[in-house]
C-alpha cells in the first residue's frame, strides 16, 4: 500500500484554502464569500486532521492498556502515514521483544514455582515490613493458615515461639545464621539468605528427621555390636581364667562353653560379613528352581530344630506357581532365618510357609503361633541387632542379623517384604517376589 508522508498532508491542508481564496478571485467572488470559503476549507481541514490524528491515538492508547494488563501480543496499528508507522514499526519490535522476554520469564517462574513445590524443604520470603511475599507447598502444609493471596505478616501465620525469636533477630541481625529447632515433633535445619536489592529474606527450613534417624542407628548398632561382641568375649575370659586357676581339674565343661561362644562369635562375624558383602553388591546367580524341591531341602535342613522344639514345619505351596527364577542359594538363607527366628520366639504349635500368586507377584508367608511382636517394634526389627524383647536371650546362632540379611536379599530381588503380628498369637512375615524369566530377566 502506498503510504502519505505527513508533511505532505500538512502541506495540503495549508495550500486548501488558498486555492479557495485563489478560486474566488478568479470568479470575482464577493470579499464576505470569499473569506467563508476559505474558513470552511480551513476548518474542513483541520477537522481532517484532527480526526485522523485522534484515531492514531486513541487507537495506540488501547494497545498501550492491553499491554500494560499482561496482553504483550499486541502491535501497534499502521494508519499508512509513513512517519507515524515508522513510529508503530519501532515500537512494535520493542513489543515482540518484550514479548519473547516476558514468555521467557514466564516460563521459568513456573518451572521455578514447580521445583520449589516439588522440594520438600519449607520454603518462603518475606520482605523487610515481615509480609510473606511467597511460600511453597510444604510451608501451606506446615503453617495451614497462610493464605497467599493475602501476603499476611508473619506473626499472623507463625505460633512457633523459636522461629519467631529467629525471625525476629533476623531484623537486627542480617548476618547469616543456621539453627536447629524442633516443630511439631520434627527436626529442621534453619537458615536464611538476605536478597539486598529486592529488601527481601529467604527462609529454609530443611527436615533433618530421616539424618537423625540414620545417627542413631549407627549409634544402637555399634552399641549393639559392642554387646554382642562383649558377651562371649566375657564368657571365654572367664572359663579361661577359671581353667588357668585349677589346671589340674577336668575342664571339659568349660572349655565345651568356650568353644559354644566362639562359635557364637564366628557366627556373628559370618553375618556380619554377609550383610557388608549384599549392601555393597547387586549381583544374583539367578536360577530356574522347583519349589517343591526347594522347599523339601529347606524342610530336611531345619527338621531337627524343629524336633527338638516339638513343634510342626507345615509347607503349602500353590501348584499354579510350581517354578521361581531366583538365587536359590540366597532365597534359602531367606526361609531359614525366618523359620529360625519363629523358632526362637515359638515354645508350641506350628510354623507354616505358604505360597499364592498375585498377579505377576509370588506371595511368600512365613507364618508362626508364637509370642508375637509389639507394634510399637514392627517398623525396626529389620535393623541390624534390633531386639523386640531385650528381656529374652537368643537361642542358639541367633546374631540379631539374620531379619537384616533377610530384607537385604529380598531387595535384590527386586521384591519386597513386611511383618505383621498380635502378642499372643504370632507373626507373619510376607515376602512379595516378581515373577522372571531366566533368558531375559523381565517380568512376566
Amino acid at each position: 500500500m502506498r503510504k502519505n508522508h505527513l508533511s505532505t498532508l500538512l502541506l495540503i491542508a495549508v495550500l486548501l484554502p488558498l486555492l479557495s481564496v485563489g478560486l474566488c478571485l478568479i470568479l470575482k467572488a464577493s470579499l464576505g464569500l470569499t473569506i467563508l470559503v476559505a474558513a470552511a476549507v480551513s476548518l474542513l481541514a483541520i477537522w481532517f486532521l484532527c480526526s485522523s490524528f485522534r484515531k492514531i491515538k486513541d487507537s495506540w492508547i488501547h494497545t498501550a492498556r492491553t499491554v500494560v494488563q499482561g496482553d504483550y501480543s499486541q502491535r501497534l496499528q499502521e494508519f499508512g502515514i509513513k512517519e507515524v508507522d515508522a513510529v508503530a514499526n519501532e515500537f512494535n519490535q520493542m513489543l515482540e521483544r518484550l514479548e519473547e522476554v516476558i514468555t521467557h520469564l514466564t516460563i521459568h517462574r513456573q518451572e521455578l514455582r514447580l521445583l520449589l513445590n516439588s522440594i520438600e524443604d519449607v520454603l518462603w520470603a518475606q520482605d523487610d515490613e515481615g509480609r510473606i511475599i511467597w511460600a511453597n507447598e510444604p510451608f501451606q502444609k506446615l503453617f495451614p493458615a497462610y493464605n497467599p493471596a493475602q501476603k499476611p505478616h508473619y506473626q499472623e501465620i507463625i505460633r512457633h515461639p523459636e522461629l519467631l525469636a529467629y525471625l525476629e533477630n533476623r531484623k537486627t541481625s542480617p548476618d547469616k545464621k543456621i539453627e536447629e529447632i524442633t516443630i511439631q515433633n520434627h527436626s529442621y535445619i534453619l537458615s536464611s539468605s538476605l536478597n539486598q536489592e529486592a529488601k527481601r529474606n529467604i527462609f529454609i527450613l530443611h527436615n533433618i528427621d530421616a539424618i537423625q534417624k540414620t545417627e542413631q542407628m549407627k549409634k544402637d548398632f555399634i552399641v549393639n555390636l559392642a554387646h554382642e561382641l562383649r558377651t562371649p568375649m566375657t564368657a571365654i575370659q572367664g572359663f579361661a581364667e577359671a581353667m588357668l586357676t585349677s589346671p589340674e581339674q577336668d575342664n571339659t565343661r568349660y572349655l565345651k562353653i568356650i568353644l559354644n561362644h566362639s562359635q557364637r562369635l564366628n557366627h556373628l562375624i559370618g553375618d556380619l560379613e554377609q550383610l557388608i558383602q549384599l549392601e555393597s553388591t547387586a549381583q544374583l546367580e539367578l536360577q530356574d528352581i522347583n519349589l517343591s524341591t526347594f522347599f523339601d531341602n529347606i524342610k530336611l535342613i531345619l527338621e531337627p530344630e524343629i524336633q527338638e522344639k516339638e513343634l510342626t514345619l507345615e509347607i503349602e505351596l500353590d501348584p499354579a506357581i510350581p517354578r521361581l527364577v531366583c538365587d536359590p542359594f540366597r532365597l534359602e538363607q531367606v526361609f531359614i532365618n525366618l523359620v529360625q527366628n519363629s523358632l526362637r520366639y515359638t515354645d508350641k504349635g506350628t510354623i507354616s510357609i505358604k505360597s499364592r500368586k498375585e498377579g505377576n507377584k509370588v506371595i511368600f508367608e512365613v507364618s508362626d503361633t508364637g509370642t508375637g511382636i509389639a507394634p510399637e517394634h514392627l517398623d525396626r526389627i529389620f535393623e541390624r541387632f534390633y531386639v523386640a524383647d531385650p528381656s529374652r536371650t537368643r537361642s542358639r546362632n541367633g546374631t540379631g542379623l539374620g531379619l537384616a540379611i533377610v530384607k537385604h536379599i529380598i531387595l535384590l530381588h527386586h521384591g519386597d517384604i513386611t511383618v505383621s503380628s498380635k502378642l499372643g498369637e504370632g507373626t507373619t512375615f510376607k515376602l512379595t517376589l516378581p515373577q522372571k524369566t531366566l533368558e531375559s530377566g523381565n517380568e512376566v
